[in-house]
């Protein structure tokens, strides 16, 4: 039987527990609040996504065949994204690094003390097409797009380090397309119609690209029907 571990219980997260335990695959979901989820998929809540926190509730699992990070800021109650630069605070930089960098940086730490030359893991964690630096030609969403940028460099950066010391184990930031979601929610009335997917259609495309994620392609950017985007 496959494992999986993904951290994050929002829409892509739990769709993707949801579909991966309809397979068969042991999936254990680590979320900050409770989901509606069948009993087949082991929940574990965890108070914050704090560094610590993590590593201490994932220093009590064995290694899984698949790992993915799900978790992310774009907005909340007390931030949005920035048009301009005025619009830049410390609070808001230190949010989305922490949600969108440090998450995952926590995970990859973890795993990689815990790795072996013949461990064969694929691990994923959503990114976001914004946070391409090449592609940027619009501006604005600043810490979004700094923090997602820094995300992409940390993938990329460990990704070197895997294929010299875990060579079939493999890597990568993934790019979702816009999904409905709580994060999206304030947005979707800008996405073209027939383009907003569900989270279900999220997931299926998110776990055909994890199931056959190879170290070729480890460190890339990937799109959502699996080509792989410019940094």
């Amino acid at each position: 039987m496959s494992t999986i571990y993904i951290l994050g219980g929002g829409a892509i997260g739990s769709a993707v527990a949801r579909l991966k335990a309809s397979t068969g695959a042991s999936v254990t979901l680590i979320t900050r609040h409770p989901n509606d989820l069948p009993d087949n998929i082991n929940q574990i809540h965890i108070a914050s996504w704090d560094w610590h926190e993590i590593t201490q509730t994932l220093h009590n699992l064995a290694l899984p065949d698949q790992f993915l990070v799900t978790n992310g800021l774009l907005w909340s109650e007390t931030q949005r994204p920035e048009k301009r630069t005025e619009a830049l605070t410390q609070e808001a930089l230190l949010a989305s690094f922490s949600a969108n960098v440090l998450v995952t940086a926590a995970c990859l730490q973890h795993v990689s003390g815990r790795m072996k030359r013949d461990t064969v893991l694929r691990f994923m964690a959503i990114s976001a097409k914004v946070g391409s630096i090449s592609d940027n030609r619009l501006g604005g969403w600043y810490a979004y797009r700094t923090s997602k940028a820094a995300l992409n460099m940390l993938v990329k950066t460990t990704a070197i380090e895997w294929q010299r010391r875990f060579p079939l184990s493999a890597l990568a930031t993934y790019h979702p397309g816009t999904t409905a979601s709580g994060l999206s929610e304030p947005f979707q009335q800008r996405v073209p119609a027939g383009q907003l997917k569900t989270p279900e259609d999220a997931a299926h495309c998110l776990v055909e690209v994890i199931n056959s994620l190879a170290p070729e392609a480890s460190g890339q950017l990937l799109n959502w029907d699996g080509n792989t985007l410019a940094f």
